[in-house]
């Protein structure tokens, strides 16, 4: 009997409030790195904050509170934690003044001035979601070095805030004492594009099942990926899984006996949250199955139950993510069986 090892949740969705998004099918399009009028902009919030800590103009302190409000409360008060005060400059200086933080927003700012990659990623596949799912709701993005605390924050459906202190890439020294060793390929910056498109899609389309069983979840998660991999054409939803090539090669060479374990061991429509966590959550293995299953091996089984049924009924993805969360009644409908 495999025992299961401590396993530390990823730390990409701290939806707030609430917030939104949507997928495509067809052709990708796709926009330059100096296009003049881009689907969505970045705005550098952490870049402006150490500025405005040293600010004594009252007035200027009220325009940049004014301009990034709501964010700026949400981050001094439940990011940080700094309590609350009108202008939270004290507690924002002791933040900045810290020499692990001044390190991060050092590290981050070098890492940041010429890794622009990630920016032309993220307008591409916000212009493939306008083209496809117009007129929907696009956010306002900000980012922000929260000390690695949560990589993704959103407040309600109109803005999402990246902590570019995350996505230092996984060789990054703070990581280690920070991150497990399997999450560490989570945290390179080419991963934030495919992370702000998640929350985005979580959020507009949180999970609903009255009954919550693993195939429920599994079914989820499996049309996140769905409409993920049809926003990110390019990327194999090995990728965006974040395997391993080894761990790919597992999963495609063990599909048939990964869905009979799952129905022999009844796990299916099993509703402990524990072992619900061990099929989904991020984990050296799936330690409930076997020692070479990858962690959130429930999520790429969704994935192929949700294939099966796009095929089945020829569903487009935006009818796929607004579909019941019934496991039993997509499974059925997709007729997979390994």
């Amino acid at each position: 009997m495999i025992q299961p090892e401590k396993t530390s949740k990823y730390a990409v969705v701290v939806s707030l409030l609430t917030l939104c998004f949507i997928a495509c099918n067809g052709k990708a399009s796709e926009i330059s790195n100096h296009s003049s009028n881009p689907i969505v902009t970045i705005e550098r919030f952490d870049k402006g904050l150490p500025s405005y800590v040293q600010e004594t103009d009252s007035a200027q302190i009220f325009l940049f509170i004014d301009k990034y409000t709501p964010f700026f409360p949400v981050y001094c008060r439940h990011i940080l934690g700094l309590g609350d005060a009108p202008s939270f400059q004290k507690g924002l200086k002791m933040f900045l003044s810290n020499e692990a933080i001044s390190q991060l927003y050092a590290d981050t700012e070098t890492k940041f001035s010429n890794d622009t990659v990630w920016i032309t990623e993220l307008q591409n596949a916000f212009l493939r979601y306008n083209e496809l799912f117009a007129p929907q709701k696009r956010p306002r993005i900000l980012t922000h070095i929260s000390g690695l605390n949560q990589s993704i924050v959103t407040i309600d459906t109109t803005l999402l805030s990246v902590s570019l202190d995350c996505y230092l890439g996984e060789n990054y020294p703070l990581y280690e004492q920070r991150y497990y060793n399997y999450e560490r390929n989570l945290h390179e910056s080419n991963r934030i594009p495919i992370d702000v498109v998640e929350v985005w899609l979580r959020t507009l389309y949180p999970y609903q099942s009255q009954r919550n069983a693993l195939l429920d979840r599994m079914i989820y998660e499996g049309k996140i990926l769905y409409c993920l991999s049809q926003i990110f054409p390019r990327t194999n939803e090995y990728v965006l899984l974040g395997y391993s090539d080894k761990q790919a090669q597992w999963c495609k060479e063990n599909e048939a006996e990964i869905w009979k374990q799952l129905i022999g061991k009844k796990h299916l429509f099993n509703t402990e949250s524990m072992l619900i966590n061990k099929y989904i959550e991020p984990a050296p293995f799936v330690s409930v199955l076997h020692q070479d299953a990858p962690g959130r091996l429930g999520r790429w089984i969704g994935l192929q139950i949700i294939k099966a049924y796009a095929n089945e009924k020829k569903k487009e993805a935006i009818e796929i993510i607004e579909t019941t969360d019934n496991g039993g009644e997509i499974l059925s409908a997709s007729k997979y069986n390994g």
